[in-house]
């Protein structure tokens, strides 16, 4: 930078005009010894112009540049603050992540029953009444019991065990005559259900066999009433949706293919009723669950069952033609839940998937002249 600065002042004093002529005679060589003179003083001052150069201080010192090791460092930081972010989202996505899979759910609760029983003619000449039962009290027990998910996380964890029991007390059915007749009632069913898994969604499907019993006093031929004793397989599908980790919805409906309405002494198909009687039924079930612990958990939902049935009038005792037998259950009860192997190892797999990043470097930029001169300097 010094060189540079002597050449530049030394080029105004070297090139201060064109050459003069020499001119004859002795002013030309009075001129010219006058202007050599004038140039050999002229370097000492432009010589002590370089050292004032060098005496006058330093250009102010701009910012200094970022080091490979800043940037480094910024990196690393860069990258602590990645891993951080991934790490607290991996931590919230555990936390929401449904836990999807149970292996077990046991519950008990009240229950209140809703029936009604309509023929489908005037039965009232067949000695015959059409009834209906107000809310009634009953207490029931749930079930859903996957084995192999306290062990496995595989499709085998995906099979298990439902079924359901409940049993009614102090209901009496109000017929037309404006009698309160006594009641007995009660129904189970159980069998075999697979889920299959979809995330949040899990979708199942199911085959059981069931009974339901309705046992009626008769008072008479006004409102002599068959007792039913349904027998069924029932043919399901449904889903379970995981809203979050405690709170799960859960929609079905199956088909219940009849295989005898009651066939005994006093029931709809005995002699002294419909025998050639022939049913089919359908029922539709909602329900919501919530988390209260881990293990404890709060139920509540609603179902609907109806049974259609026809008759043959030329041959059966009675000239009626069928009826519908129509249900409706409302309960709410506490349950025990049990997560599987697959609930928790699906949470510890996105957490071990979030790797922390290694810190990329930053490319060092290029410095510009002014740096340069700066360092130089």
């Amino acid at each position: 930078m010094l060189a540079r600065a002597k050449r530049s002042k030394r080029k105004p004093a070297g090139s201060g005009g064109d050459k003069a002529k020499p001119a004859p005679g002795g002013e030309a060589d009075d001129d010219a010894d006058d202007q050599a003179s004038n140039s050999r003083a002229d370097k000492p001052a432009a010589a002590d112009s370089a050292d004032a150069s060098e005496d006058a201080p330093a250009t102010p010192v701009k910012k200094r540049p970022k080091m490979e090791s800043d940037s480094t460092a910024e990196g690393d930081g860069d990258a602590d603050a990645t891993v951080s972010k991934k790490g607290s989202s991996a931590d919230a996505e555990e936390t929401s992540a449904p836990s999807a899979l149970t292996a077990l759910e046991v519950g008990f609760g009240a229950k209140a029953l809703f029936r009604q029983l309509s023929w489908t003619a005037d039965a009232r000449a067949a000695g015959l009444g059409p009834y209906s039962l107000t809310p009634g009290p009953q207490t029931g027990g749930w079930l859903e019991f996957y084995p192999a998910a306290f062990g496995s996380s595989g499709f085998a964890a995906n099979i298990g065990l439902y079924g359901s029991l409940n049993y009614g007390f102090g209901v009496s059915t109000n017929t037309t005559a404006g009698k309160d007749i006594p009641t007995a009632f009660r129904d189970f069913m159980g069998g075999l259900k697979v889920r299959i898994p979809f995330g949040s969604v899990i979708p199942n499907v199911s085959v059981g066999y069931g009974q339901q019993a309705f046992q009626i006093s008769a008072t008479g031929n006004n409102t002599d009433l068959p007792h039913l004793n349904y027998q069924f397989m029932r043919l399901g599908a449904g889903t379970r949706i995981q809203v979050s980790p405690a709170v799960s919805i859960d929609l079905g409906a199956a088909y219940l293919l009849v295989l005898d309405a009651g066939s005994g002494a006093g029931q709809i198909k005995s002699s002294a009723f419909f025998p050639s009687t022939k049913a089919l039924g359908v029922d539709l079930g909602g329900s919501v669950a919530f988390r209260l612990t881990n293990v404890i958990g709060l139920r509540a939902g609603i179902d609907a069952r109806l049974y259609s049935m026809s008759f043959n009038p030329q041959t059966d005792a009675r000239a009626v033609s069928g009826a519908v037998d129509r249900y409706l259950v409302t309960y709410a009860g506490l349950e025990i839940v049990l997560d599987g192997q697959g609930a928790s190892g699906a949470s510890d797999d996105s957490g071990d998937a979030e790797e922390a990043p290694k810190p990329s470097k930053r490319k060092k930029a290029p410095k510009s002249d002014d740096e340069e001169e700066s360092e130089e300097s």
